[in-house]
């Protein structure tokens, strides 16, 4: 169980017992009073029809890994973390597409692009991508009918036509009137121009993973960063080579996120049994040494999207979990989804941007927006 600070939030409600996600079975459960999760543990009547299990959290955002219809009926509470680790995410993809602009020797302004799906995370990027030069159009669906009046929601069509990067936020879903997997499928694909890149942090099925991969091998489209799979913890070698950024499904992985998570199922947990809290965050996510989180403005005479970078990476070092990740074709077939596993059980300590700080005398008064806007690392 992945989850940080579970003895020290919940420790005074009862005996904490922990196991590996994936080995939460039925046996395990049989004796539990709660049971907390994050997603890589499925949650329905199979697990918990012989238990003892009266409250169930989850330490995610999403809940596809969750039968809340068979809780309902089994009149057993259910709490998720909605938002908790949105601006983990939202650093990600900042992150990587300077990365990718970088590495391309391009720059991000002037250029488009649509974020589908417009939430917690989607919602955070549209409001820090244009500090980055970028033109921002917002396709959801939902929130768009959901509008009482004018909006500015557009459609998949339109984005697809009009943008020069596409970055998916979106929950799975197979039915319903804007079912989302292989939403990007061959043909979406086939839309954007040929220079376009595509991002997906959401859930590994929400891009058509064969078809991108052909995309890419035929150079219809110009990149790819992809953060979840289709058939993880195995996912196509192949895929991983050719993408830009390849990392193991650890975008919202941020260390702030996580205790956000941990906090909003104590929250609930506490509600639900009626009792005072007694446990508070806050001095686990202030930094212990301030100094540590202290980056420094790179050489001025920089690119600006090599200066940008050059900062994002001392706030978030994503070209380290590349590389991880890229081990990943270094294992023999049969343990490469073990090693999946492992860095994901395994990831290094990552704070948020906005935990970060700059010194501001050594930022170009022209590039502070992006700074403290599109980054969100202060200046001080």
């Amino acid at each position: 169980m992945n989850i940080p600070c579970v003895e020290a939030a919940f420790g005074a409600l009862g005996d904490i017992v922990r196991a590996p996600g994936r080995e939460i079975g039925p046996d395990a459960v049989e004796k539990a009073d709660v049971l907390l999760v994050r997603s890589v543990t499925s949650v329905g009547e199979e697990l918990l029809r012989d238990s003892a299990v009266q409250f169930v959290g989850s330490a995610t955002i999403g809940t596809d890994h969750v039968d809340q219809d068979y809780l309902e009926a089994a009149g057993i509470p259910f709490a998720h973390a909605p938002a908790s680790n949105a601006d983990s995410v939202a650093d990600y993809v900042v992150a990587a597409l300077l990365q990718v602009a970088q590495a391309r020797g391009v720059s991000l302004r002037g250029r488009t692009v649509g974020i589908v799906g417009c939430g917690n995370i989607g919602s955070r990027l549209a409001r820090r991508l244009p500090a980055l030069g970028l033109t921002v159009l917002q396709n959801d669906p939902p929130r768009a009918k959901a509008v009482d009046g004018p909006h500015t929601f557009v459609s998949l069509g339109t984005v697809l036509d009009r943008a020069d990067i596409v970055t998916c936020h979106v929950p799975i879903t197979t039915e319903g009137p804007h079912p989302t997997r292989h939403l990007l499928d061959a043909a979406a694909l086939d839309r954007l121009s040929g220079d376009a890149w595509v991002v997906n942090t959401a859930r590994g099925a929400v891009v058509d993973n064969e078809a991108l991969l052909t995309a890419l091998r035929e150079d219809r489209i110009g990149g790819a960063v992809l953060d979840v799979w289709e058939g993880e913890p195995t996912p196509d070698p192949a895929l991983v080579e050719a993408v830009d950024v390849a990392t193991p499904h650890i975008a919202g992985y941020a260390y702030d996120g996580k205790v956000r998570g941990t906090t909003m199922l104590y929250e609930a947990l506490c509600e639900y049994l009626g009792v005072e809290q007694t446990w508070n965050a806050k001095t686990v996510l202030q930094p212990e040494a301030p100094d540590v989180l202290r980056c420094q403005a790179p050489d001025p005479r920089l690119p600006r999207t090599d200066w940008l970078d050059h900062l994002a990476q001392q706030a978030y070092d994503l070209r380290a979990d590349d590389a991880r990740m890229r081990a990943y074709l270094d294992q023999v077939p049969d343990e490469r989804g073990d090693y999946f596993r492992h860095l994901r059980a395994t990831y290094p300590t990552r704070r948020e941007m906005q935990i970060q700080a700059v010194l501001g005398t050594g930022v170009p008064p022209a590039y502070r927006p992006a700074v403290t806007d599109g980054l969100t690392v202060p200046c001080v």
